[in-house]
């Protein structure tokens, strides 16, 4: 059978199988079109004239109370045909492309179990090997996200070999960064180390320079570097992820205009238009982290510096806060006015701390839920128990607290919970003490389950 028959073929029974549950359901065609879809594109694909995306036809599906497997063909009609991802048969190398960018995207947007979903449906050996390598770092990405760090760790091994074979530059420094955070999530900080700087060395002989990427392997090193001790190392790590990220143009254009862009092209089966859209949408969602990562890289940077320069720390924070060129974002800025406000409470300028800390708070509140953020209420809760304004201070420990735990901060949550448990007791609330030991303990309970898979 010629790839056209099959393709006429297995459009006319998806199309028989979305009309006869329509009817069923009795819907019309506009009630199953809207709001997503034109009558005249619903009519298309029950006259076999068209091929609903993987999206559609999972909307579609939902809206007829199936599974987008149930409107299938039970066979394949002849050969050519590739499952792949939902159940959907693709026949093209661009269209298979196109669907794993459309997983990486539900990973960057946070849906990574709905990746993983679709990922372990793919039949590897209908797929060319650049695509089976493709698979198993986005599948070993989907189990990382989704805390199956075992799983993740053997699935990435399996993509280091594929790509390795392949001689793919690009795709192992990406498997070598994430293996790395998985490592670094059980603990073993010192092998993520390794993979972090074999990624660095596969960056640094690409062709194609990637400053944001950099930044973030930096940035993890200097993490890696902080929880084994080495506190100079870090810091240095941290400087060259700063170093890095300013040559990073923040993007300014909405992301979902380029995804419903080629959402449309990809039903009106323009591949590439639809591809170049999608990877736009791509790189959008990680310009977006942008601010996000810098901020989080100072917050990071300003803790290891107090711990070896407590005197240099004040002058280092004025400066920066002084300079435009460095510190301009609103939460760049926060992190060093909590720093500040830390620094001023040690040295008991409780007035000058507060008022510092405030406008950290301040700087934050805009961007949501931000380590930055939980470090400017928390500074905030230590200074109130300091003027013993016990119930503003409980107000914003909690508030703190409760915004590490949203973020998946367990480290942070647990230390920072076991501190406030000693402001508790110097004022004999044992009761809400206990309390918080127990939440500090169920932090450290959930690192180790992620440990032990």
């Amino acid at each position: 059978m010629s790839p056209d028959s099959f393709h006429n073929q297995f459009g006319q029974s998806v199309g028989a199988k979305i009309r006869e549950a329509r009817v069923a359901k009795r819907l019309t065609q506009s009630q199953l079109a809207r709001p997503d879809f034109s009558v005249s594109y619903i009519s298309a694909i029950e006259r076999g004239q068209i091929h609903p995306s993987i999206r559609a036809l999972e909307i579609l599906a939902t809206r007829l109370g199936l599974s987008s497997t149930q409107l299938l063909p039970s066979q394949v009609p002849g050969e050519g045909g590739q499952a792949l991802a939902s159940g959907l048969f693709l026949r093209g190398e661009d269209e298979v492309d196109l669907a794993l960018l459309e997983m990486q995207i539900y990973i960057c947007q946070g849906t990574a179990a709905r990746a993983l979903t679709q990922l372990q449906k793919l039949a590897p050996k209908n797929l060319k090997r650049r695509q089976q390598a493709h698979v198993r770092y986005l599948l070993g990405w989907a189990y990382r996200d989704t805390g199956k760090l075992h799983e993740a760790e053997t699935t990435f091994n399996e993509a280091t070999q594929l790509a390795k074979d392949l001689s793919d530059t690009s795709i192992s420094a990406h498997i070598s960064y994430l293996l790395g955070t998985v490592y670094a999530a059980m603990r073993n900080y010192a092998q993520a180390l390794l993979l972090h700087q074999h990624c660095l060395t596969l960056l640094e002989g690409s062709q194609v320079q990637d400053p944001f990427f950099m930044a973030q392997v930096y940035a993890n090193m200097g993490q890696y570097y902080i929880h084994l001790g080495r506190v100079e190392q870090a810091i240095d790590m941290l400087r060259r992820a700063i170093n890095a990220i300013e040559a990073h143009t923040e993007a300014q254009h909405p992301e979902l205009a380029y995804w419903n862009l080629s959402q449309q092209y990809t039903e009106a089966k323009e591949y590439f238009q639809a591809t170049l859209n999608a990877y736009k949408c791509l790189y959008l969602y990680n310009q977006r982290s942008y601010v996000l990562l810098k901020s989080e890289i100072y917050h990071y940077l300003y803790h290891a510096m107090m711990k070896i320069d407590q005197e240099g720390m004040r002058a280092r924070l004025d400066e920066d806060l002084q300079s435009s060129s460095q510190v301009y974002e609103p939460l760049a800025r926060a992190s060093a006015k909590a720093h500040l406000a830390t620094w001023l409470l040690e040295h008991h300028a409780l007035d000058e701390a507060e008022k510092d800390a405030q406008e950290a708070r301040h700087l934050s509140s805009s961007s949501g839920d931000t380590i930055v953020g939980a470090e400017a209420l928390l500074v905030l809760g230590r200074i109130a128990y300091e003027k013993s304004d016990y119930q503003e201070g409980d107000t914003c420990f909690t508030s703190g607290l409760d915004m590490l735990e949203r973020l998946d901060a367990h480290e942070e949550l647990a230390e920072q919970a076991m501190y406030y448990v000693q402001l508790l007791e110097r004022q004999g609330k044992d009761r809400a003490a206990i309390a918080y030991i127990r939440r500090a303990y169920e932090s450290r309970q959930k690192i180790s389950r992620y440990i032990q898979g």
